[in-house]
């Protein structure tokens, strides 16, 4: 139905052509002029719906796109900031762990309320706008999401209590690193092209820093 003015366009056209040509019916020369300028005018108007219909779905899809690139924007800053809270948190339980090969004093429990994995307040209320970032970064997303409840509930454990010994603290680390790892990935499809400036460095590509600093540390 996208064509339908277009295609009656060609075919009136055609119509009014063969008429002024070949005057069917034994019509004519005026008459023939006559029908032919109706059947000419009528294609007008409908190559004029036609074009007024494609320039309203180019302007519709321009739009979305904008506001795409904008959802896309303020969600990859809410996941900056997260990004940095994870190399924070990870940079503190490999020192520990480092501490702890070494047979050096860790004390067995930590607060660790304020490594918590923060929240993603804004990435959460957009709800069925994120169809539109397409399935691959949704299921990006959501399987960060669940990764991330998963290391809260573990550092949770560890601040009301929990022994943080060497096998907790491994495997904290190996957690923080596979939630950064999906974060790059969450990256790819919503900002790849974005950079983080880290001190006393240039700006390097999110997706790069967080790969590297998701490795775990050497025996």
């Amino acid at each position: 139905m996208t064509y339908i003015d277009l295609l009656l366009f060609v075919v009136l056209i055609a119509s009014g052509l063969y008429v002024v040509a070949c005057r069917p019916w034994s019509v004519d020369q005026a008459a023939a002029a006559g029908l032919a300028g109706a059947l000419f005018g009528g294609a007008a108007l409908l190559l004029g719906n036609w074009i007024n219909r494609a320039n309203d779905r180019f302007k519709a899809a321009q739009e979305q796109a904008d506001q795409i690139e904008k959802l896309k924007t303020l969600i990859a800053a809410e996941l900056v900031d997260m990004s940095c809270g994870l190399m924070s948190a990870k940079q503190l339980v490999d020192a520990t762990i480092i501490t702890l090969r070494a047979g050096g004093p860790v004390s067995e429990t930590l607060d660790m309320s304020l490594y918590r994995p923060r929240l993603m307040p804004f990435t959460d209320s957009i709800g069925p706008k994120l169809l539109a970032l397409g399935k691959e970064a949704i299921d990006a997303i959501a399987t960060l999401r669940s990764n991330l409840a998963v290391t809260r509930q573990s550092m949770d454990e560890v601040t009301a209590g929990a022994r943080f010994g060497l096998l907790k603290a491994t495997s904290l680390s190996n957690g923080l690193g596979h939630n950064m790892t999906i974060m790059a990935e969450v990256f790819t499809h919503i900002a790849p092209t974005r950079k983080l400036l880290l001190p006393d460095a240039e700006p390097e590509l999110v997706t790069e820093v967080l790969k590297r600093a998701a490795q775990p540390i050497l025996h």
